[in-house]
């Protein structure tokens, strides 16, 4: 099922390099874990800039 949901970035990270890298936090253990593994797939995001 899609993931829709509204994030927030708090930092860059030393995996996240490259034009279109996007990592989501899912949280601590095995659950965690699971819903992380099904990430990867593609993805659209918007980024709102300030003026």
């Amino acid at each position: 099922q899609p993931l829709r949901r509204a994030v927030m970035a708090q930092d860059t990270g030393s995996a996240i390099s490259g034009a279109v890298r996007v990592d989501f936090f899912w949280g601590w253990g095995p659950q965690a874990e699971t819903m992380a593994g099904r990430m990867k797939q593609p993805l659209r995001v918007w980024a709102l800039w300030p003026r």
